[in-house]
């Protein structure tokens, strides 16, 4: 059995979104250039600000019908899975299935473990 090979490329952009305006303007402009995706990282504490990874995918849905969204990565480590789980379900579903979950467990900075009452080991 063999699987068939997607030959297409496709193009995204990871980046922080730090404001409305400039969330609207990315996404606008991913559009018109015929992006296919957006990602946000996510941190709890960082070196430079990131807002929540939810709300500002779900921000982009709302502008883009067209551009899928996803987290590159989301420390899931840092939270509770109920929570997380209800929330990436619900932006899936308002996005009519353009979310992408990608999830990871951070560690370089030792700061953020500790924010969060999570030991590293």
């Amino acid at each position: 059995m063999s699987v068939p090979l997607d030959e297409s490329y496709r193009y995204g952009l990871m980046t922080r979104l730090p404001t409305a305006q400039t969330t609207r303007a990315i996404t606008e402009l991913l559009d018109e250039l015929e992006f296919d995706s957006i990602w946000v990282g996510d941190h709890i504490a960082f070196t430079t600000p990131i807002l929540d990874p939810f709300l500002q995918l779900a921000q982009v849905a709302a502008y883009s019908n067209r551009l899928t969204v996803g987290t590159g990565v989301y420390l899931l480590p840092m939270r509770h899975p109920t929570p997380v789980a209800k929330q990436a379900a619900s932006l899936d579903h308002l996005s009519g299935g353009r979310f992408i979950f990608g999830v990871g467990v951070g560690g370089e900075f030792p700061a953020e473990y500790a924010a969060c009452g999570v030991p590293r080991a």
